[in-house]
């Protein structure tokens, strides 16, 4: 048992000498992105070609480091150096501490700005006055779909889709680890507060409930107490000190969230991409066929079609698609002059390469 335990400690000493090394690459890495940040004269852009950097990396590794593992520690590493190159403030829907602010510092790293709006509208006039590079926002998810709200600021307004990023949308009960049984308050936002009903009468009947403003602020105040907790997403609650004592408590399981980000620049190809686009059609036989025949015949892939209703008087409808291919490519820009002939309304919403 004593040798077990001296070769335990000996294989500790090798990791901690091996993490050495890894923060003096990551300095390194860092050197390199102020180096590049020094030589850029670009506006920000949105990061390209995540996804297949990432497979890359997965392919060339032993195997020893789960694949799922890899990629987030990666993800972290090259959002903190876009951070160093082409520092942005970012625009995101929701307070401090919630999803959309949680996975824009994924995005663009973890000292990002961000600039909380109550709306996607508000988000992406931000953008619109200069005062944010980048307007980040929910756009579809798992439980109810496209965001009709998104699409329609996004299409009311001059800018375009460069980015996705896809995100759990899970909720916690956080505490500084006290027993769930000794809980007299909770504190949460009037979101977390909805999502949870089920889990909190179920769970914490007798628990006071106290609705905040903010992720960040039902944290703080959890921790103020031996007998508090929040309801938070667990990167809010462990930034403020606390432990999950119950996981994933919301009412609807394993939710995911797609979001968009828009800017005022389109992205560049990256040779894996998608292409949004929102139209309308006459109200006659064949008008819908007349258009998608356009991607049939050039060999496009069409990801996905749904119709919206409008804003205007009576019932009347767009079409949303999101097509494979970057609005660039030939055979896109062909299709795109065919519909563009066969519609009432076309407004292109951007391309953007897929997420990983």
């Amino acid at each position: 048992m004593a040798d077990h335990r001296r070769e335990v400690q000996e294989l500790r000493e090798r990791v901690a000498r091996l993490d050495g090394e890894l923060c003096d690459r990551l300095d390194a890495r860092a050197r390199l992105s102020h180096e590049i940040r020094a030589l850029s004269e670009s506006e920000p852009t949105a990061d390209g070609g995540e996804a297949e950097w990432l497979e890359r990396l997965v392919a060339a590794s032993s195997g020893d480091m789960p694949g799922d593992s890899l990629k987030a520690i990666f993800r972290e590493i090259r959002a903190a150096g876009r951070a160093i190159e082409q520092p942005a403030r970012v625009a995101v829907v929701g307070p401090e501490g919630g999803f959309c602010y949680q996975t824009a510092l994924e995005a663009f790293g973890a000292t990002t700005q961000t600039v909380e709006s109550a709306s996607v509208a508000d988000a992406l006039a931000e953008v619109v006055r200069s005062r944010a590079a980048f307007a980040m926002f929910p756009f579809e998810s798992t439980a109810e779909g496209l965001s009709q709200a998104s699409l329609m600021a996004l299409a009311e307004s001059e800018l375009v889709l460069v980015g996705e990023r896809f995100a759990p949308a899970s909720y916690q009960l956080m505490s500084l680890g006290a027993d769930p049984a000794t809980l007299e308050k909770a504190y949460m936002t009037a979101a977390a507060h909805a999502a949870c009903q089920r889990f909190l009468d179920r769970e914490l009947p007798r628990v006071s409930i106290i609705d905040v403003r903010s992720p960040r602020e039902a944290a703080e105040l959890a921790k103020e107490a031996a007998t508090g907790a929040a309801v938070v997403p667990e990167r809010a609650g462990r930034l403020a000190g606390l432990e999950v004592l119950r996981p994933n408590v919301g009412d609807a399981l394993d939710v995911r969230i797609r979001y968009g980000i828009a800017g005022q620049r389109p992205a560049p190809r990256s040779g894996h991409d998608i292409c949004c686009l929102l139209f309308s059609t006459d109200n006659q036989p064949g008008s819908l066929y007349e258009v998608l025949r356009n991607f049939a015949e050039r060999g496009i892939n069409l990801r996905k079609l749904q119709s919206l209703p409008t804003r205007r008087e009576g019932f009347d409808y767009l079409f949303f698609v999101e097509i494979s291919g970057h609005a660039s490519d030939r055979a896109v820009v062909t299709a795109l002059e065919g519909i563009k002939r066969a519609v009432r309304y076309f407004r292109l919403l951007g391309s953007f390469p897929t997420a990983a």
